[in-house]
């Protein structure tokens, strides 16, 4: 590493910062849906909230796709 030289981070998930998303991650052989905002991101991984108090950092080799995640009201305006 050299001295005085900046780290730069790879900001791929940057643009989805905040927004309600859903991240299809990887576990083992099993690919799961999972709703949440994505807070933040470093070099391996990306921070994600599941809800108000509950956020943990998700390793991005995991991570297969990330889709806006549209919530659709149950109450419908004419």
């Amino acid at each position: 590493m050299l001295i005085g030289k900046k780290d730069r981070l790879s900001k791929t998930y940057s643009a989805w910062f905040g927004k309600a998303v859903v991240l299809l991650i990887r576990v083992r052989r099993y690919h799961i849906p999972m709703p949440c905002r994505i807070m933040g991101e470093s070099s391996a991984d990306v921070h994600i909230r599941i809800q108000p108090g509950w956020d943990l950092d998700v390793k991005k080799e995991l991570i297969l796709a990330v889709e806006e995640f549209a919530v659709f009201s149950a109450v419908q305006v004419n």
